[in-house]
């Protein structure tokens, strides 16, 4: 039986490939296919790695952000813990026909949420000791090789592990830090190339899927929409999608967010407000944008506001602040690279972060 492997390479858009040489890429595409697919709104990382482990929209499987806040009682947590998945995950899946999986995350709060019937997970951050005496110990969370690390350990669990699939889903420092034309982002997508390379050459018999589950952009504009709404006395806590606890990457700034109002009479009021600031491009009540977009209802704000391609959201010092970073989480980061081999994922041809997994599901 054929190994069934996904890589999920975090932010990596279409444009970090074609600034890079990718032998082995471009050898699946020649075996397979390759396209540019599409991401799953807002585009951050948990929203689309649970949608790639599930085969379903935020509407089914309810990971709408990083972070969520319960409307009913007040409390904000991030959502790091399988017990916010509300589908079965492909390791759940394979599990019930006595199959093995393997999840690799460089990210342990990944981990964590996605792991629900996964034989074996492990995360770069937290590895397990005997990982480490096999590959040393892996490099800090942010820094570009941590990657590669990652990768190496792929290589080796399915050496020793003899997995039926595995799933392998990286961490999106480099694409903060560096963009696609810059020395140390070439360097970076060369390794992996050649990692995934590796990867490929331990079982001759492997079905591949290699995307992302985001792209990247520089930003240049930072609004906070709190200071906004509280600027003309409308009491609302805004909250960008993209909060997490690894602020290095993003400084928490995010194209997209949610907000919640605490008086739900000022729904329109705070839509005209926030339609006429510079840097939003769309403001939708809580039903269009579930709708839209494939939501949970009852897992967003009463409002979605998406930014332009220049600007994100979150807490400033000031309501208005211009920046210099890169980020995601808006529809300019939809763009995701595919590439695939094997008669399951030729059967699906994904074209979206929703079909990667489906011909596993």
């Amino acid at each position: 039986m054929a190994v069934k492997i996904i890589i999920c390479l975090d932010g990596c858009g279409p444009e970090y490939f074609a600034q890079s040489a990718i032998p082995n890429l471009d050898a699946i595409a020649r075996s397979g296919f390759s396209t540019i697919g599409q991401a799953i709104v807002p585009t951050v990382t948990n929203v689309n790695n649970t949608t790639i482990v599930t085969a379903s929209f935020p509407e089914v499987h309810g990971i709408t952000s990083n972070y969520f806040l319960d409307p009913k009682s007040g409390q904000e947590v991030y959502m790091e813990s399988s017990e916010f998945l509300l589908a079965d995950t492909m390791f759940r899946r394979v599990a019930g026909k006595g199959q093995k999986s393997v999840l690799l995350t460089a990210k342990d709060k990944l981990k964590t949420l996605i792991q629900d019937g996964a034989t074996i997970a492990e995360s770069a951050e937290k590895p397990s000791p005997w990982l480490v005496d096999r590959l040393g110990a892996p490099p800090d969370i942010y820094s570009i090789e941590i990657n590669h690390w990652l990768l190496r350990a792929a290589r080796e669990l399915l050496e020793e592990a003899s997995p039926d699939l595995l799933y392998v889903t990286t961490t999106d420092y480099v694409t903060h830090k560096y963009p696609p034309e810059s020395e140390r982002s070439q360097w970076n997508i060369n390794e992996v190339d050649r990692l995934i390379g590796e990867i490929m050459n331990v079982s001759e018999d492997t079905e591949i899927v290699v995307t992302a589950d985001h792209g990247m952009n520089p930003k240049t504009r930072a609004l906070d929409l709190n200071r906004i709404l509280h600027g003309h006395r409308i009491a609302a806590n805004a909250i960008p999608i993209i909060k997490d606890r690894y602020v290095v990457h993003h400084q928490n700034l995010g194209g997209a967010a949610y907000v919640y109002l605490e008086d739900a009479a000022l729904l329109d009021e705070a839509m005209e407000l926030l339609k006429e600031e510079k840097g939003v491009e769309n403001v939708m009540a809580s039903s269009q944008a579930a709708k839209l977009y494939h939501l949970h209802p009852e897992r967003i704000g009463q409002l979605f506001i998406l930014a332009d391609v220049d600007t994100v959201f979150g807490s400033l010092p000031s309501a208005r602040e211009e920046v210099k970073i890169r980020s995601h989480g808006s529809l300019y980061e939809r763009e995701i690279p595919i590439f695939a081999r094997g008669p399951g994922p030729m059967s699906v041809r994904p074209k979206s972060n929703r079909d990667v997994a489906a011909w596993i599901i």
